[in-house]
């Protein structure tokens, strides 16, 4: 649940609304034009994540690999929103990352060079949701995916992702 006020709050507590700019850490995104592949992707996705949330990469990446084992999230646009939910996730958190020449998320898939991963914990579940729903408007906008494409930094992707949520919202 969104505690810092964002968004209308239902008879439960619970946010109607959760806005990118409570999930997205500044200097947390990955702007990597040497990664090869879907696992390294999920890799460098969870080493950001464990930073922040201070939960062990390995749990993170097994946790990635697992949910995308199950049904992989890439788009046709060319972005994939890898998500997780494990119980030693306190916070709900969004890890964006551009890799310029793209991977394949799963076999015959068309490369993702926008992936955007997901965690959180299971007393949130609402919220991950949430998330998921903004971040695919955000994936159905040709002119959103271009904005982020153009993102020269890691830091310039995080802005522009933040912009583009609030347009959205």
């Amino acid at each position: 649940m969104v505690k810092n006020g964002a968004g209308s709050k239902g008879a439960a507590g619970y946010a109607f609304c959760v806005d990118l700019s409570q999930v997205v850490a500044r200097g947390i995104a990955v702007l990597d034009p040497t990664i090869k592949d879907a696992d390294e992707a999920l890799g460098a996705l969870a080493k950001a994540a464990s930073r922040e949330l201070g939960v062990p990469v390995a749990a993170l990446h097994d946790g990635l690999r697992r949910r995308e084992r199950l049904w992989p999230t890439a788009l046709p646009e060319g972005i994939a929103l890898p998500h997780t939910i494990l119980p030693e996730i306190r916070r709900t958190l969004v890890v964006p990352m551009f890799v310029p020449f793209g991977v394949p998320m799963a076999a015959g898939e068309q490369p993702s060079d926008i992936i955007i991963g997901l965690f959180g914990g299971p007393d949130r579940p609402n919220d991950h949701v949430r998330v998921l729903g903004r971040l695919a408007r955000i994936a159905n906008d040709p002119g959103a995916l271009r904005a982020l494409r153009a993102s020269p930094s890691a830091d310039d992707l995080v802005h522009t992702l933040l912009e583009l949520d609030a347009a959205h919202a």
